[in-house]
């Protein structure tokens, strides 16, 4: 007796069905006892119900080959033939394996038998392949709110499974929020110096949520930074800035300068020298008669008036993005 499994294995997707066939041929020369495979199943695999599972076929005529869709169960199954094998003749006893989310594959190992002359070691080797978790993330404040005046900036925030998994999907703030609105379940709590918002359903492959929060305060620096997360995968950070205005920063807008300090030493006056009278006779001058030109007239420019207010004061040139299309997703 003997018996042959995949050579390269199973290869399992959570979720998903995947056949295992054990096949089994009586290489001696008279009739077997009925055939009894016995499998035992990784943690995370489970045996499900084949079409008509725990229903052997009847004995074959003419030694032609018997099939057999074996039941389900978890931790060691057994499936076996209704009949015994007569001489050449092969039985495949299919079984249906599928592995948990959590499930790391493993080992399948067992024996097959046929009275008890007949004892066969049976091991298939099943890996499980994880699907792929994947999240985009978009982010952007709108227009009102990179003025400076404006003391809690609102943000809107677009989230997109693009991967092939069905999770929850959480968006991470570094600020502290005052308000947020969402079409669906999107509830916001504090966590740390900043917030935490979960979907309360599972985002399906494909799907987007959008969110709208109103920050609490304006940051320091004029930004604050997202991320977001669904399952394994992660999105960002993505940085949403509105813009600095020096005070509204904690910063001073004119630079401090220190005056000279004068000295308190006073000086000795000097003792003034006469001057020795010159023997050159004065140099005589000669009259200048007045021309008649127009005098050069000499245009005095002086510097611009500083300016009164602070730069905090003034507007920023920003013009307004329109986000109304966030509403319709």
């Amino acid at each position: 007796m003997s018996a042959t499994t995949p050579p390269a294995g199973v290869e399992l997707s959570p979720g998903a069905a995947t056949n295992l066939p054990v096949t089994v041929r009586n290489d001696g020369g008279s009739l077997s006892e009925p055939v009894a495979v016995a499998l035992n199943l990784p943690p995370g695999v489970r045996a499900i119900d084949a079409a008509g599972g725990g229903a052997p076929m009847a004995f074959a005529q003419d030694g032609a080959p018997m099939s057999v869709n074996c039941p389900g169960g978890e931790g060691t199954v057994v499936c076996k033939t209704g009949a015994g094998l007569q001489p050449g003749q092969s039985a495949t006893l299919n079984f249906r394996l599928q592995a948990d989310e959590d499930a790391q594959g493993g080992t399948v190992t067992g024996s097959v038998t046929a009275g008890v002359q007949i004892n066969v070691a049976v091991s298939v080797k099943v890996t499980v392949k994880q699907p792929q978790e994947a999240v985009v993330l978009e982010a952007q404040g709108d227009g009102l709110s990179a003025f400076p005046w404006t003391r809690n900036p609102l943000v809107y925030v677009r989230v997109r499974n693009t991967g092939e998994t069905t999770k929850p999907v959480t968006v991470t703030f570094d600020h502290p929020l005052w308000q947020w609105w969402s079409l669906r379940g999107f509830p916001c709590a504090p966590s740390g110096e900043g917030a935490t918002c979960t979907t309360k359903t599972a985002l399906a492959p494909g799907q987007h949520v959008n969110l709208w929060v109103r920050l609490k305060g304006r940051p320091d620096d004029g930004r604050v930074t997202i991320t977001a997360q669904l399952g394994k995968a992660s999105a960002g950070p993505v940085t949403v800035d509105f813009g600095c205005y020096h005070h509204w920063c904690g910063q001073d807008p004119l630079p401090t300068t220190t005056p000279p300090t004068p000295s308190t030493t006073p000086t000795k006056p000097t003792k003034p020298t006469p001057s020795k009278p010159s023997s050159t006779p004065p140099a005589t001058t000669t009259e200048t008669k007045p021309t008649t030109e127009p005098p050069t007239s000499t245009t005095t420019t002086s510097a611009p008036p500083r300016p009164t207010g602070k730069p905090g004061n003034q507007p920023p040139t920003v013009t307004p993005e329109k986000g109304f299309g966030w509403l319709t997703g």
